[in-house]
């Protein structure tokens, strides 16, 4: 569950200070968008204007100047998610890029982190099959929460928000997975290898299904902080 929240300016200030002074973890999601930059860590703050952030890579797909994107933090146990609006990249060599984005609008969104999609591009995505209509699409799964998975096709297909869907695939260490799944976003990403990005919400997981997903889930999110700190 999440939790809406409008604090005080001091509050604010308070909070996006931690996540400088730890070098918080963030991600940048355009908004109605299941695309998700990851990899990204907060490293320097323009008080009441906008926020610093790098781990963006040059091959990256970066939100264009002015589009509303969502920015989500990780603060400890805590995730911290707010709409804002990308201000600009610099991409001078040899660095990678910067990224600014502008000061968080209110009210800010805070989850659990085990709610937080977890996306390791330096892995593999899975590969499974989309069961939509009585056809089976093959697919790649690209990120996952405990509730949920952002899967992308090679062919170009149409959904509708709401509508419902199965997911089949094998984990890491050959457990099957197979879930009833709803469609809560669809987006065709021209000129992309993935066109088809569908963001799912998994329905009534049996209890084994789950153990497996989460143990999934912790292995990649422990792999990602490796990584990072590397």
């Amino acid at each position: 569950m999440s939790e809406l929240r409008t604090l005080t300016e001091t509050e604010l200030q308070a909070l996006l200070e931690e996540a400088l002074a730890m070098r918080a973890f963030a991600s940048l999601r355009a908004q109605d968008s299941v695309r998700m930059l990851g990899q990204l860590q907060v490293v320097r703050l323009e008080p009441g204007t906008a926020i610093w952030l790098e781990g963006a890579k040059h091959r990256d797909h970066l939100p264009a100047c002015g589009r509303p994107v969502i920015l989500s933090l990780i603060l400890g146990d805590r995730a911290i998610s707010c709409s804002t609006v990308m201000l600009s990249s610099h991409e001078e060599a040899p660095h990678p890029p910067l990224l600014r984005t502008a000061w968080p609008v209110q009210p800010l969104e805070f989850h659990k982190r085990e709610e937080v999609r977890v996306a390791t591009p330096s892995l593999p995505p899975l590969e499974g099959t989309l069961i939509h209509q009585g056809r089976r699409l093959p697919v790649k799964l690209l990120n996952f929460t405990e509730t949920g998975m952002g899967v992308g096709l090679e062919a170009i297909e149409s959904f509708e928000p709401l509508e419902q869907v199965e997911v089949e695939t094998q984990l890491p260490g050959g457990d099957p997975f197979r879930a009833l799944a709803e469609v809560r976003h669809f987006e065709t990403l021209e000129g992309d290898p993935l066109p088809t990005r569908i963001g799912l919400v998994l329905l009534n997981l049996p209890a084994g299904i789950q153990v497996s997903l989460r143990s999934l889930i912790q292995a990649r999110r422990m792999y990602l902080s490796q990584d990072l700190r590397g």
